[in-house]
C-alpha cells in the first residue's frame, strides 16, 4: 500500500470500528527506514493488513454508491410523473442503479455517460 492507501484504510479501519469521532485520534501513518507504517497508540491492538485492506474495500464502495446516489438524485426529476423519461435517460438511470453489484472491483467501475 501506498502512504496515501494506508492512511485511507487506516481512518477507514478506525471510522467503522470505534466510530467517526475516533478518526486521527492517537495514530499517524509515517515512514520509517524507507516503508510506511502506521504508529498507533491506542488501547485497541494494532490493525492487521487484512483488517486495514477490508476497510479499504469498505471504503471504496462507500464512495461508489455516494457517487452513484448523487448522479441518481441529479436525474431524479425525470423521474417525476409529469415529466417524459426518454429511453436513454431511463437506461442511464438503471446503469447507475446497477453499481454497485455490477462491478466486481470499485476501483474498476465504469460509470455511464448521462445523455
Amino acid at each position: 500500500m501506498t502512504n496515501f492507501e494506508l492512511g485511507l484504510a487506516t481512518q477507514a479501519y478506525v471510522k467503522q470500528t470505534f466510530g467517526e469521532a475516533q478518526i486521527g485520534v492517537n495514530y499517524y501513518v509515517t515512514i520509517d527506514s524507507g516503508k510506511y507504517v502506521i504508529v498507533w497508540d491506542r488501547e485497541e491492538p494494532v490493525p492487521t493488513d487484512e483488517q486495514l485492506e477490508a476497510a479499504f474495500v469498505r471504503w471504496n464502495w462507500d464512495a461508489v454508491r455516494t457517487q452513484r446516489d448523487i448522479l441518481l438524485a441529479a436525474t431524479d426529476f425525470y423521474a417525476l410523473s409529469d415529466v417524459t423519461m426518454s429511453a436513454d435517460m431511463a437506461t442511464y438511470r438503471e446503469a447507475l442503479r446497477d453499481l454497485p453489484a455490477s462491478t466486481a472491483n470499485s476501483e474498476d467501475v465504469v460509470w455511464p455517460t448521462k445523455p
